[in-house]
């Protein structure tokens, strides 16, 4: 819980919040979720993945690049101008999704990040769906939720977690 029990419904005030996120505590917090999930009972590995939608994509890569105990991060159009992961520590493989009609996190965008992590020689996979924007796995959102592109995203996650995680 970044926000710390802050809650709201209101797309506006979902914005202030996203802006005002205290990134030292942000990574605080996800350290400490990573540190938590190695310990569990559950976890038989070394490593670990993260996911993220929205900016939890952008968060989700500045996890990743904050800590080598994550070998893979999946970011779901998740751009954030105030959230600068440090690229060069970045261990883990990454795979995105992203919108071809993202008027947040455009194409553009999308490519310059890919290449800035190529260019690093970082393990990328970018896609850029055609005919979807923003936030097309959120099936609370009819309006832009896709099923097939959904389901076929959560799939290839599932199989670079596979492919990367020991």
């Amino acid at each position: 819980d970044l926000y710390h029990g802050q809650t709201t419904t209101s797309p506006d005030e979902a914005g202030r919040l996203m802006m005002a996120l205290r990134i030292d505590q942000a990574e605080k917090d996800l350290q400490g979720a990573v540190k938590y999930l190695l310990g569990h009972k559950a976890i038989s590995g070394g490593t670990i993945g993260c996911v993220g939608f929205c900016m939890g994509g952008q968060l989700a890569l500045f996890a990743a690049s904050k800590n080598p105990s994550i070998g893979a991060c999946v970011d779901y159009y998740g751009i954030h101008p105030n959230v600068k992961p440090d690229f060069g520590n970045l261990q883990a493989a990454v795979l995105g999704f992203f919108g071809e009609e993202d008027s947040f996190v455009t194409p553009d965008a999308v490519r310059r990040l890919e290449k800035q992590l190529k260019d690093l020689g970082k393990k990328v996979d970018f896609t850029i769906f055609p005919k979807v924007g923003h936030a097309f796995f959120n099936d609370s959102r009819k309006d832009v939720y896709n099923k097939d592109l959904a389901k076929k995203s959560w799939n290839r996650m599932l199989d670079c977690f596979r492919q990367n995680l020991r």
